[in-house]
């Protein structure tokens, strides 16, 4: 429920109020009238999507993403590591996020907000639980080498949609990266 004059409510990837961008008593009557008039603040119908536009890069598994107005760029690198002494034949796989300053004036640059930690949890456990990555054929020789898959995502604009452009960036990047022999 949004109040007026007061900071909205958001509690997908708004972890903390004062990350949440303010909403304005006229913002707040605007966004009420639109939506008893079955529009979106954008235009759009209730139902319907923003365009999704997929962008590979020339480098391998470097992606962007788009959503209507939000961009993701991910990223997609590998490394040979030594495994875990208690996980000796399973690779790794490391998301990170970050959030543009330019993407909107409340994210800083270089410092993981909450936001950008949660938007990291949100990705990865979505990466993990579809088995989109065997970790254990990411092994090299048993107990001595392993690859570590570092999948990197930026925000680059946010106009909403964050947690699925990113997630949709992470996957295609995966999917577009092929690791040098």
């Amino acid at each position: 429920h949004i109040r007026p004059g007061r900071m909205a409510s958001l509690p997908s990837l708004y972890a903390l109020p004062s990350e949440a961008p303010p909403v304005s008593t006229n913002e707040c009557q605007f966004i009420y009238k639109a939506l008893a008039s079955n529009l979106r603040v954008d235009g759009r119908k209730p139902m319907k999507m923003r365009r999704v536009k997929i962008k590979f890069l020339r480098k391998s598994g470097a992606v962007e993403v788009s959503i209507g107005k939000t961009r993701v760029l991910a990223a997609t690198t590998a490394d040979i590591v030594k495994p875990w002494p208690d996980r000796p034949s399973e690779g790794f796989l490391r998301i990170h996020t970050d959030f543009s300053p330019m993407a909107s004036p409340f994210f800083e640059n270089n410092r993981p907000s909450s936001r950008s930690i949660q938007l990291s949890r949100m990705v990865e456990k979505g990466i993990r639980e579809s088995n989109a990555v065997d970790t254990e054929s990411l092994c090299i020789l048993s107990g001595s080498k392993v690859w570590e898959i570092r999948l990197d995502v930026r925000v680059i604009d946010d106009d909403g949609n964050i947690g699925d452009c990113a997630s949709l960036a992470a996957v295609a990047s995966l999917m577009h990266f092929r690791r040098l022999d």
